[in-house]
């Protein structure tokens, strides 16, 4: 079952890089009349990218540049998508009753995938484009793993999902190279930050927070 999980998975993963190859063209062209990146492309929303077109209306670089650092996505009552950048997101995070708790949480909790302990500092990996920032001995933190991430998993000394069970694929790949995981923490990507140090004890299914 596990490796019929995993076919499908890596199935999906393919049809997905498939369709940015396609789509690459199409981003080409819309960044080259706009005059800005095909990457900036990627933080506009349809109706903006479609007005444009109809109408040569202005792309507000400043906006892109603020999505950038974050945004907030959601459908308004009339089931209009809405993106919220800079400022606005506290706020509006808070208007869903989902703003960032102030207290800083020292320890996290998970399912142990693959047992064992190691410390050292963490690395967020949220893409492909993260996977440079990951150097040998790291604490490699991710919603969930695929199989590109698979050359960074075997330099790290221990793996850390938001997501997943012991049949996950972070869990097997751990597992085959002897990496302490601890998967399912929920938030481990929201509470930990790049370069922390950490004891990630995949034995009573913790990460401590090293001062």
């Amino acid at each position: 079952m596990a490796k019929g999980f995993i076919y499908i998975k890596d199935a999906r993963d393919d049809y997905r890089r498939e369709s940015v190859f396609y789509a690459g063209s199409l981003y080409r062209e819309l960044a080259r009349r706009m005059e800005i990146s095909p990457e900036d492309v990627s933080f506009l929303q349809e109706d903006e990218i479609i007005k444009f077109l109809s109408d040569n209306s202005k792309i507000l670089k400043p906006t892109i540049s603020q999505r950038k650092k974050g945004f907030v996505m959601y459908l308004d009552t009339n089931k209009k998508l809405v993106c919220i950048q800079g400022k606005q997101i506290e706020k509006t995070l808070g208007m869903f009753g989902l703003a960032k708790r102030k207290e800083e949480i020292k320890e996290l909790k998970g399912m142990i995938a693959s047992k064992g302990i190691a410390t050292g500092k963490v690395v967020i990996v949220r893409g492909i484009k993260d996977l440079d920032k990951v150097e040998e001995g790291v604490i490699l933190v991710a919603v969930t793993t695929h199989p590109d991430y698979v050359s960074a998993m075997r330099k790290a000394s221990a793996i850390v999902t938001d997501e997943g069970g012991i049949t996950s694929h972070a869990a097997i790949v751990a597992r085959e190279f002897g990496i302490p995981c601890i998967v399912g923490t929920k938030q481990a990507t929201k509470v930990l930050k790049d370069g922390v140090l950490v004891k990630v004890d995949a034995i009573d299914g913790k990460i401590h927070a090293i001062q």
